[in-house]
Parts: C-alpha cells; structure tokens; sequence
C-alpha cells in the first residue's frame, strides 16, 4: 500500500480523531472524536480485495449503529439525568470495541482486511472506546463480560485455521485481561500498548512470509521465519520468559491484591488454552524445517533482531512492577 496524500490524511484525521476522544472532557467531544476516527478508517479499509468492500460495509454498518446508541444513551442521561443509561452507552462500547457477546463482527470483517488494516483494527481502534468505557465501567458491572470473554476468546479459536481470524480471537481474550484492570489503574494501556507491539510483530512476520492459513505455514522454506515465528507466537501465548508473559503477570499480581482471586483463576485456565493453539502453530511452522533443513548458527544471525529484542523484554517489563504497583 503506497502511502499517498489521501491516505496520509487519512491516517491524519484517524489518529486526530483518537487523540480527541482521548483529551476530551464531555461526552459530545468523545463521539465526535471517534466518528472522525471511524470516517477515516473506512476509506483505508478499501483495496484491490473484493472481500474488501464487503468488510469496510460491515464495519460501517455495526459502528454505525453502536455510535447511534452511544448518542442515545448520553442524550437520555443529559436531559434526564438518569445514570442508568448508562448501560446503554456500555453496550454500545463493547459493540464498538467487538468484546464478547457484542464480538461476532469482528470476525466476519478481518476476513476481507489486509494485515495492515487488521492490525489498526485491532490495535489502535480500540484506544478510543475502552478510554470512553473506563470513565464509567465499575469492575463488578463486568465481571459476567469478562469471564466470557476469557472463555470464548481462548475456546474459539482453538479450531481455527485462518491466522486473521486467531488473531480476532487472541484480540477477544486480551480484551478479557485490559477490563478487568481497566478500573484499578491506568496499567490497562501498558497492557494494550504491550499487546500491539507484540500484534505488529505477528502481522509484519504474516506479510513478510505471505502467510493466511496456519497450514501454509508448513511449507516455509525459510529456517529464519519458522524460528522467528516460534519466539513470536510463545510471547504472544504468554510463555516466560517472553515479553508477553511479563505483562500478564503484572495484572495477576494486581489483581491478587485485590483479592480477585475466582478471576485470576479464569484467567490460569484460559491461558493454558491459548498457549495450546499458539504452540501448535509453532509446531507447524517448526515441523517441516526441522525435518528437512539441519540448525546452523547462521540462521540465529539472520534472524530480525528487533523481534528478538522486543520479545526477550521481560526483565525491564518485570522492574516496571515496582513503578505500577
């Protein structure tokens, strides 16, 4: 995708519609800020898939209807000054964001997405409404959310072969882990910011390898990608001592002190099962190399170094416990 004046005013306005979400202290400024986000998004979405055209017209059509929500919400609680409705505003964020039960669009749209545009959508399209939803969200109003969230994000994506719809799953079960610290403190954008880094690694690797089945990735032939592949894909499951197992430990611990203790129990047990679809896709793109192609030192010298670098992270992760907590 060549980055022309259009769509470099796109991704202007798009990041300017965040910032504004993000900096704004009333409700209209927020849902302004995230129309422009979503109007600029939209164009970028488009390309020479056919699939493309159907995704963006999803998208649309389900930010169309949780933004109408959002508005209906924050008018009923101005002019009646009810604060029930706000549970009508919390709907239509966690539509806006795709969490579970609200997530089954997420799905259908990365399909026609390319990997670029799927990790906007799942990285920085979420800073907007989970900053809107933090003002408002009391832990144990999300608790039933969180706990299905946990179970469906890791459940669902065990039978998956498509890596764009895993990710959407892997995206499902992290969301589990930011809400239920998105009231605590402000760790839920370290998470989130952990997170995309750990997403943009998988997406340039996807595109670089030209990779959309898990199955594909049997065929590498490359020794480099398969190993690069296998460090990602352990930090994205939350294996010590990767980055992405750091970041984990970090809410468990903060949730422990706050005696959340069925929740981090949830948490255990889904992640032993997102870890099981991540180490089988490291089994796949490990296998045929392995057979095929002996270990040289060589190949570790090939490797990007900035993935390398960014996933064995864990020690300056773990010493920001103490700044935190």
């Amino acid at each position: 995708m060549n980055l022309n004046s259009s769509k470099l005013l796109f991704y202007s306005t798009m990041m300017m519609g965040i910032m504004m979400t993000i900096s704004s202290n009333n409700w209209i400024m927020m849902w302004c800020g995230m129309e422009i986000s979503l109007v600029s998004f939209i164009p970028l979405m488009i390309s020479k898939s056919m699939m493309s055209s159907e995704s963006s017209i999803k998208y649309f059509i389900v930010q169309s209807i949780s933004s109408s929500m959002l508005m209906l919400g924050v008018m009923f609680m101005v002019m009646k000054g009810d604060y029930n409705y706000k549970y009508l505003m919390m709907t239509a964020l966690l539509m806006k964001t795709g969490i579970c039960p609200l997530h089954n669009w997420v799905l259908t749209v990365l399909e026609g997405l390319d990997f670029k545009m799927t990790f906007i959508m799942l990285s920085f399209n979420k800073i907007a409404p989970l900053t809107v939803l933090s003002y408002m969200m009391t832990s144990m109003s999300m608790s039933l959310v969180i706990f299905l969230t946990l179970i469906l994000g890791s459940i669902m994506g065990l039978n998956q072969n498509s890596i764009k719809k895993l990710m959407g799953y892997s995206s499902i079960f992290n969301m589990g882990f930011i809400l239920s610290i998105i009231k605590v403190n402000l760790m839920w954008m370290l998470y989130l910011t952990v997170y995309s880094m750990l997403l943009l690694m998988m997406t340039n690797l996807m595109i670089n390898s030209n990779i959309n089945l898990i199955n594909q990735m049997m065929f590498s032939s490359s020794m480099i990608i398969s190993l690069t592949l296998w460090i990602n894909m352990l930090s994205m499951g939350g294996m010590p001592p990767f980055m992405g197992f750091s970041i984990k430990y970090m809410v468990m611990i903060l949730l422990l002190q706050n005696k959340l203790n069925l929740m981090i129990s949830f948490m255990l047990l889904s992640s032993l099962l997102v870890m099981f679809f991540y180490l089988r896709m490291t089994f796949v793109s490990s296998m045929n190399n392995f057979i095929t192609n002996k270990i040289k030192l060589f190949y570790f010298k090939k490797m990007p170094m900035w993935i390398i670098v960014m996933n064995t992270m864990t020690l300056p992760m773990m010493l920001m416990v103490k700044i935190c907590f």
